[in-house]
């Protein structure tokens, strides 16, 4: 069989997410099977990226009114236009010969989906989010239209879909790049973070259901038993900045402010990981949590709620910590439990460690490209 040529579809061409990440390790990791397109509704970094991966990249610019629109806010003036962004891509997909169509993100699927089944061309679509309403009677409805084959990126996020033809693969790390971080010292120094208190680490991009403010809850909780330092990793991307200042209100509301450190957006994460001594994920239905995977691979234990993707990726007690949805006491207690056990820690964070395996880019890659091949 000839190498297949596969279009990747997906609204982000500049910061890159979770499912973007996902994308990327996936196309480094598969350039020797597949013949590798992208068409992206923005220019940017993350275009610049699979250009530089050998990807050929196409942006195809979108109305206003379609980029604001967000899977907790569709709107209908965005939606509007979604038949004709298709006929457009449906046009590009001619013209470099696609063989299958790979959608990654909520808008790709319904652009991708429709262009696909335009052009008479197989696709697969990735789902990475969990919505729920209308947006969800709608995905269902374009991805049996349009879609052959479904991935999705947890459990929990095909049980949402509720799809047939839906494999579970989760996100693909390069393990081995996380094997050699920088020094413990240097990463702190170079971070602002102090030299001496234990570390609880929340990685990823600021929005509001990623759940910082009830981080900042559990960290008043946590700094009542140990004298511990917290960082808040990150940027908002895609939306929500004005949920920001509102971070820094509550820090001053709790007594944190000597206690809590806003640290940018890290392109390299393996320096708040040299860093830190526990991360968490806080978010409300966490689709998957490549931090979670992250940290694991460095070494650092992870606190969760059980009502997440993240949650599959953690045997409670033994890699890391899965608590009740919502019970902050108890999220501050797996916290303390870990700060207060050096060796547990330690233990658990090497438990972390050698369980990554099953998430390497060139396992999770195999994956990704048989459900490519049997669409083909």
């Amino acid at each position: 069989m000839s190498a297949v040529r596969v279009a990747f579809i997906d609204q982000v061409g500049n910061i890159a997410g979770g499912a973007e990440e996902t994308l990327a390790t996936f196309i480094e990791s598969a350039r020797d099977k597949l013949l590798t397109h992208a068409i992206l509704f923005e220019d940017g970094a993350f275009a610049q990226r699979l250009r530089d991966l050998g990807t050929i990249v196409d942006v195809l610019t979108v109305p206003a009114a379609m980029a604001v629109s967000t899977r907790e806010r569709v709107r209908f003036a965005g939606a509007l236009h979604v038949p004709r962004i298709a006929l457009r891509t449906a046009a590009i997909l001619r013209r470099r010969r696609i063989d299958v169509v790979y959608t990654n993100s909520m808008k790709a699927h319904f652009v991708g989906a429709l262009a696909a089944r335009a052009s008479g061309i197989p696709c697969v679509m990735h789902f990475h989010d969990i919505i729920g309403g209308a947006g969800l009677s709608a995905l269902r409805a374009v991805a049996r239209l349009g879609s052959r084959e479904r991935i999705a990126c947890s459990q929990m996020v095909s049980r949402t879909i509720g799809l047939a033809s839906t494999n579970v693969i989760y996100g693909p790390i390069e393990v081995e790049r996380y094997a050699h971080l920088p020094d413990r010292e240097v990463a702190r120094v170079s971070l602002g973070l102090p030299p001496a208190r234990p570390i609880v680490a929340l990685v990823g991009r600021i929005n509001r259901w990623k759940g910082h403010d009830r981080f900042l809850h559990i960290a008043a909780r946590v700094s009542a038993a140990v004298d511990a330092h917290f960082a808040i990793v990150g940027a908002p991307v895609f939306r929500d900045a004005d949920f920001v200042p509102e971070l820094h209100a509550l820090v001053t509301s709790l007594g944190l402010r000597e206690r809590v450190t806003f640290v940018p957006w890290l392109d390299d994460v393996r320096a708040i990981y040299a860093a830190c001594d526990v991360n968490v994920n806080c978010s409300t239905r966490e689709p998957f949590g490549r931090a979670v995977v992250e940290a694991a691979a460095c070494g650092v234990p992870t606190v969760c709620f059980d009502d997440s993707g993240a949650a599959e990726t953690i045997i409670d007690g033994v890699n890391g910590f899965t608590v009740s949805a919502g019970d902050e006491a108890a999220f501050a207690a797996a916290i303390v439990n870990l700060l207060t056990s050096p060796a547990a820690r330690e233990q658990t964070g090497a438990a972390a460690r050698a369980g990554t395996v099953r998430f390497g880019a060139a396992h999770i890659a195999e994956q990704m490209a048989a459900v490519i091949r049997r669409a083909a």
